[in-house]
């Protein structure tokens, strides 16, 4: 796939969503798992909090595009405010699956890093995707696993 004939904006919104879905999901679902609820309250929280942010990011995606054209005063024809809303909707979706599987294969304490690690896989993957480059998949990884981080050092301070 050529990725220069695609719209900008589509390839933002795709990496976007599925970055932002698999540092959050994989954040909150480790913190769940650490409070020691069971694979089905996890499996359960991680529906609702992808099914939920990724019409969130969905509908963000598409009003924040709209008011651009609006404020601009202009539209590129090749610009599809829906079709970014639905980009960012189904990458964030489907993303939000990465992190959560592991919790359906192993019990939730052997999960919790599973999924960090998968996470951190297809973070990897998804830096090195567009551009066919190693940099950019470090990149991604460096600057979205201290997002991750952050969350657990936090939740070490706190001892949540």
């Amino acid at each position: 796939m050529n990725l220069t004939k695609i719209n900008s904006n589509y390839i933002r919104n795709l990496i976007f969503g599925a970055e932002d879905s698999l540092v959050s999901s994989v954040g909150v679902l480790f913190g769940i798992a650490s409070a020691g609820v069971t694979s089905t309250q996890i499996w359960l929280t991680g529906l609702i909090v992808i099914s939920v942010e990724a019409l969130s990011m969905g509908a963000g995606a598409y009003l924040s595009e709209i008011t651009t054209y609006e404020v601009n005063g202009k539209k590129n024809k090749k610009d599809n405010p829906v079709i970014d809303g639905i980009i960012m909707f189904t990458s964030y979706f489907f993303a939000g699956f990465i992190p959560l599987i592991p919790y359906k294969l192993v019990n939730p304490q052997q999960a919790k890093f599973l999924s960090v690690v998968v996470t951190l896989v297809a973070l990897y993957v998804l830096g090195y995707a567009p551009q066919k480059q190693h940099k950019s998949a470090i990149r991604m990884l460096v600057i979205a696993g201290l997002a991750i981080a952050v969350g657990f050092v936090v939740a070490l301070i706190f001892n949540i």
